[in-house]
């Protein structure tokens, strides 16, 4: 179905001016709640901040000494990998010279 660019043209264009109406209106309850002496809080979505604007810090970051307990349990981790690969590589060999020492004995 094709579309003609003409109505959404003007869709749009009324899109964007309800949103700007919306915008303004909402502008001046937030200016008559400040004047009359109440502190306006306002939500806005969107992303955390990451540092601190005053002192540069990051705001909720993770602690030095609980990454490098992590690094320390991934590399644990590894190492038991590593050798238990090592001991089923091991065990596949054993297997191996079992079955080729085994003799045919029909009886």
């Amino acid at each position: 179905m094709k579309h003609n660019g003409a109505i959404a043209c003007v869709g749009l264009e009324l899109h964007l001016q309800y949103l700007a109406e919306m915008s303004t209106e909402r502008k001046e309850k937030e200016a008559l709640a400040a004047d009359g002496g109440w502190t306006v809080v306002v939500h806005h979505k969107g992303r955390k901040k990451t540092t601190d604007s005053e002192t540069g810090i990051a705001v909720g970051s993770v602690a030095q000494a609980a990454v490098e307990n992590k690094m320390a349990k991934k590399k644990r981790k590894e190492v038991e990998i590593m050798t238990l690969q090592s001991k089923f590589e091991e065990d596949k060999k054993r297997l191996q010279q079992m079955r080729a020492a085994r003799k045919f004995r029909p009886y």
